[in-house]
This record gives C-alpha cells, structure tokens and sequence, in this order.
C-alpha cells in the first residue's frame, strides 16, 4: 500500500525521484550546516554513497530515510517535494503529511498485531 501510496507522489513531477531527493536532501544538510562527512557518520554510511544519493546516481533504504526525518525533524513526503511545490499550496502538503502519519500508524498497528501472533 505504501509503495502506491509513494509511487502517486513520485508520478506527480516531471524531474526523476532521485533528483529530487538528492537535491533536498543536501538542501537540509546544508541548512543544518553539516557536511557530508558529518551526516554520513550520523548516519552509519559512507560519504561516498552519501554524495551518490545527493547527485541522484543511489537512493535511500527505508530504514536511512527514516534516520534522516529524525535527523532533521520532517516528514518522508519532504524530501520529494520540489522547489515549485514548496513554494505552492500549504494545504497540499499538510494532507500529504496526514496521509502519510495514518498509513505509517496502520501499518505500526499492523505489524505490532503479526509480532503478538
């Protein structure tokens, strides 16, 4: 349901998905002020494959993009947004972000029931 959920989001722009993570990404590195080395060892990973997933040649795991939504306080929709719905209808995004807080209790609830047996 979540990879739906996400491929929607990720049909809406026109620039490939790994751009645009990249491109927000080291938008929120670099307004934290951190390097890539510095984030990379944040992270457990390597500057190397840090720059890679900033230039839009890797992407993230599930579990590094969680890292980095704890890292800088946002939600997972916010590294595929672009510069254009940024600057867009807030509303938008607060429904985005909803969404995505629901899926991710269901799914936590989901998980938690299959664990209990």
């Amino acid at each position: 349901m979540h990879f739906l959920f996400f491929s929607l989001i990720v049909m809406l722009y026109s620039m490939n998905s790994r751009e645009i993570f990249g491109h927000n990404l080291r938008h929120f590195r670099k307004l934290n002020k951190l390097t890539q080395e510095e984030l990379s060892e944040k992270l457990g990973v390597t500057a190397l494959h840090l720059g890679r997933i900033e230039n839009g040649k890797s992407f993230v795991t599930a579990e590094l993009l969680d890292s980095l939504c704890i890292i800088f306080n946002v939600s997972p929709a916010t590294f595929f947004y672009t510069a254009q719905e940024f600057s867009g209808d807030d509303s938008l995004f607060a429904k985005i972000d909803s969404i995505i807080d629901e899926e991710l209790d269901k799914l936590g609830k989901e998980i938690k029931e299959k664990i209990r047996g």
